[in-house]
């Protein structure tokens, strides 16, 4: 039995504390209502929608194209995620936030009916042209979150109703640009000296896929475990088989779209370079180049950069109308399979979530460990996986035979939780089990722990 089974507990990860939860999110909106369980927008793609493309910076309908995937699947999986943790969420186009067509200022962005564009519907409860009576105030959405699957000359308007922002397109982070403000106008005016100074990386593997952790005792990571270089992995790396079956060659003309991809978002604050708003807090810079920025947040009523551009609706704005989130992962646009947020590791997602939750005032607690109780051998054909457990979650154990590159496999499902500090234990029969395997216990949704058992 010995050179079955390798167990190493101490590797357990963490999970989040019950009172993560307990405090909701509650925005007040122009009226004075207060709005605790609305909706989350997540922004996407213009071009993968059929009315929307034509008024759009795309030059074809994104459902045309051959190669995939006719939508911005990193998008959609957003939305799981934050549907996962208990949020109502709305994927909207991004031209359906947009008062302008592309390029901007040519004519008026028209909805469904053919009148003109109102994204103020979309803010104060309303669900949209076609349906104006389904009205209900409470629905009014409590967070924005601007993916970048986009085109940066579709990106949203900043909407003035207080509501926060979380934002992965690096076009809209500065005070102007080659292609901001006179595309878009939706600057959200963290760095002034904006010019050229900021992008997205598409680099794989190494440092590329971690960021170093600038302010590890802000509300987002604490208790966020780093390794020893003070870094935390946002993306995974590529499952064994998750370009198997996609047309070479990868990527270049012919072929089909890589299934695996890194979009990050970076802004550039060395010398001479863009300078942070006085109200901008750096979180995490890449581990690849600690001159990029690539997770910063402002407080509400934080002091933004020069707000001078005036066609946009934060023109002559000083401080923040709420809190603002530069996230890290842009979904890119044209010509790309738009699945980054699907590569993000377990640590990347849950960032995105407390992120998320940060943003529209949460009261976030540190994050907390997992208790693994015994990992223990019953007999010569079975062992016991024993832990603590959380009210706030279910579990899933996993299988793999290889560590290098693990393809797990579920093993038991839906283990549904006791309480509270309460243990949980399932044996199990290895007397088939491939040698060596190794086991990891998944709470759901989306937090991980992980061993591997003896």
């Amino acid at each position: 039995m010995k050179n079955r089974f390798v167990w190493a507990g101490a590797l357990a990860l963490a999970i989040g504390a019950t009172s993560q939860v307990a405090t909701h999110a509650a925005y007040t909106n122009s009226n004075g209502i207060v709005i605790t369980n609305g909706t989350i927008i997540v922004t996407t793609r213009a071009a993968g929608d059929g009315h929307f493309y034509a008024q759009s910076s795309s030059s074809i309908d994104d459902m045309d194209d051959n190669r995939g995937s006719g939508c911005s699947p990193g998008d959609v999986a957003m939305c799981e995620l934050l549907q996962d943790n208990g949020y109502s969420t709305k994927l909207l186009p991004d031209k359906a936030l947009c008062w302008s067509i592309s390029p901007w200022g040519t004519g008026p962005c028209l909805n469904v009916k053919g009148d003109p564009n109102d994204p103020s519907l979309y803010y104060n409860g309303f669900s949209g042209p076609a349906n104006t009576a389904a009205y209900n105030e409470l629905l009014s959405p409590m967070l924005v979150v601007v993916s970048g699957s986009g085109s940066s000359s579709d990106l949203p308007y900043p909407n003035t109703n207080g509501i926060p922002i979380v934002c992965g397109e690096h076009s809209a982070f500065g005070s102007g640009d080659a292609g901001v403000p006179s595309n878009s106008h939706a600057e959200l005016f963290f760095y002034s000296n904006y010019g050229a100074n900021h992008g997205n990386m598409a680099n794989t593997g190494g440092d590329y896929l971690k960021m170093k952790i600038v302010d590890p005792n802000h509300p987002i990571m604490k208790g966020i475990p780093l390794d020893a270089n003070g870094c935390v992995k946002i993306y995974r790396d590529p499952y064994p088989n998750e370009n198997a079956h996609v047309l070479a060659p990868i990527g270049a003309a012919g072929g089909g779209l890589a299934n695996y991809q890194i979009s990050t978002a970076w802004v550039d604050i060395s010398d001479g370079k863009c300078v942070p708003a006085p109200g901008l807090h750096v979180i995490g810079v890449s581990a690849a180049n600690t001159n990029y920025v690539i997770f910063a947040v402002i407080e509400r009523g934080g002091e933004l950069g020069p707000t001078t551009d005036d066609q946009s609706p934060w023109f002559g704005y000083t401080a923040a109308p709420a809190r603002q989130v530069q996230f890290w992962v842009c979904e890119q646009g044209s010509g790309n399979a738009r699945r980054c947020f699907n590569a993000s590791s377990v640590w990347g997602r849950i960032l995105f979530v407390r992120a998320c939750q940060w943003a529209m005032e949460e009261n976030l607690q540190p994050y907390q460990g997992m208790g693994i109780i015994d990992v223990g051998l019953v007999s010569p054909s079975t062992i016991r996986v024993g832990w603590t457990g959380s009210k706030n979650y279910n579990y899933r154990i996993y299988g793999t035979t290889s560590l290098a590159n693990p393809n797990w496999a579920p093993v038991v499902d839906s283990i549904v939780n006791n309480g509270d500090g309460v243990r949980v234990t399932r044996t199990l029969n290895i007397a088939s089990a491939p040698q060596p395997t190794f086991l990891r216990v998944a709470t759901l949704p989306d937090v991980y722990s992980t061993y591997v058992t003896p």
